[in-house]
């Protein structure tokens, strides 16, 4: 009889601390508004709630930047070298009358930033072939317009006329950034002066005599500073035994770091290849309206 009194007592005990427990314990109720963790703790309180940019380094990136341009002049940065290629076609071949000229504009290690597609009237090709007036549009890798090259009808290659060679440099959405001008001279040597938009000249660029252009196969012009006095790049015409054809060299210094100025000389470039190595299918064709 005395166990099962001590064996109840036992259990009442048990229950009483069981129950002051239950008493002790905290109770959340579901009504309560939950928070949840929207961004991952900190220490730079300039990018809050942001991963810090990592620099990602490029295997063989030969010293450019690690971020690549989008569009338009970007891709001239960081480029001393270009190389303007000339696409022909069947049709070009077999054809009486000068056909639109399509160019390629590549980078020593022969990626391709440019495509140039030439916009010119039917009689012009016909009539004055490589003196023709034209428009040039170029094309970056995204398909996008980068530059538009205006050239008007002009002498062929005179340097004593007084309606000498005038290039206009566009960049969309309609901005003129500068002009080449083919300077007068009486000793048939060529010559241009490169203005930018404030009609200020940046480069001078001085080549052999127009009669020696005309029949030379590999001819360097020169770029110079606007007084003459510093060498910063040349424009060479030169044969490629790779691509077995003519090709012109753009080369600048690294004192020519502004998109905009080499833009302008890629733009003298085609200039001179319309003016001096280009030349008209049809062999009635004008090269000089004096």
């Amino acid at each position: 009889m005395q166990d099962e009194n001590a064996y109840s007592n036992m259990e009442n005990v048990e229950l009483d601390h069981f129950s002051r427990q239950e008493n002790n314990f905290t109770v959340y109720s579901r009504n309560e508004q939950e928070s949840a963790i929207t961004q991952q703790p900190t220490n730079n309180e300039d990018y809050p709630g942001f991963r810090r940019p990592i620099p990602v380094s490029i295997i063989d990136e030969d010293y450019r930047r690690t971020i690549a341009p989008s569009s338009g002049l970007g891709f001239l940065l960081d480029v001393n070298q270009l190389i303007i290629q000339q696409t022909i076609e069947l049709v070009d071949l077999i054809s009486n009358v000068s056909s639109e000229n399509r160019y390629t504009v590549k980078v020593p290690r022969g990626d391709t930033i440019y495509y140039a597609t030439e916009s010119s009237a039917n009689c012009h090709r016909t009539c004055f072939g490589s003196g023709r007036a034209f428009s040039m549009r170029l094309y970056d890798k995204t398909q996008q317009e980068a530059l538009i090259l205006e050239r008007r009808l002009a002498c062929g290659n005179c340097t004593f006329c007084c309606y000498l060679q005038k290039m206009e440099v566009w960049i969309p959405p309609g901005e003129l950034i500068g002009t080449i001008s083919q300077n007068m001279s009486l000793t048939m040597k060529a010559s241009f002066n490169v203005y930018n938009k404030k009609n200020e000249i940046i480069s001078v660029i001085e080549g052999p005599s127009s009669f020696a252009c005309m029949f030379g196969k590999t001819q360097n012009f020169q770029i110079y500073t606007p007084d003459r006095s510093t060498q910063v790049g040349s424009i060479i015409y030169q044969w490629d035994q790779v691509q077995v054809s003519y090709n012109i060299l753009l080369k600048m210094m690294g004192n020519i770091t502004e998109t905009k100025h080499k833009a302008l000389l890629l733009g003298c470039a085609f200039l001179l290849e319309y003016m001096y190595f280009e030349y008209s299918k049809k062999k009635t064709a004008c090269r000089c309206i004096c």
